[in-house]
């Protein structure tokens, strides 16, 4: 092989590393990023004094590799069955790949509800939040509606009054 030919086999190795190189960092864009689908729970509910509930509803973002921002939240609760209210709110919240953060709703609940929590004073409560969660990639995404069917349970706090996890 003559040096002529060596030194054009060298550039044609370089250009197309080079090409390589550039087609893998093309992929860390992000262009390719999904927003997996959010999910919300109760985290407590505590009545207060008027007979208003607040409850603290924890936002869940699944995606592994992109914030969301939390628009908003329509949703029914019901409680052992039984409709308790409406939550409702716009928290404005952007969450991290793979965290979560809170917000509070505070609403009259329905006189269902009201009595489901009471009949069940001492012991847990599943509960089930079925609705809309408006969310958006990243902090500036456009809102884009999820299906919320989440439940859980929550359960009396020992020792303080009108709080249940």
């Amino acid at each position: 092989m003559t040096d002529r030919s060596t030194q054009s086999m060298q550039r044609a190795w370089c250009a197309a590393a080079l090409l390589a190189g550039a087609l893998a960092l093309a992929g860390c864009g992000g262009i390719g990023t999904k927003l997996q689908p959010p999910d919300a729970g109760i985290q407590q509910l505590t009545v207060n004094s008027d007979g208003s509930w607040a409850v603290v509803v924890r936002f869940h973002n699944y995606s592994y590799d992109t914030g969301m921002h939390v628009y908003a939240i329509d949703a029914s609760l019901s409680l052992n069955g039984k409709l308790a209210g409406h939550v409702a709110i716009s928290p404005a919240l952007d969450i991290p790949a793979m965290d979560a953060d809170i917000a509070t709703a505070t609403f009259k609940p329905d006189a269902a509800g009201a009595a489901a929590l009471a009949a069940g004073k001492r012991n847990a409560i599943a509960y089930t939040l079925k609705g809309s969660l408006s969310v958006g990639k990243g902090t500036r995404g456009k809102p884009q509606p999820f299906k919320l069917d989440g439940s859980g349970f929550i359960s009396p706090v020992p020792g303080v009054s009108n709080i249940w996890r």
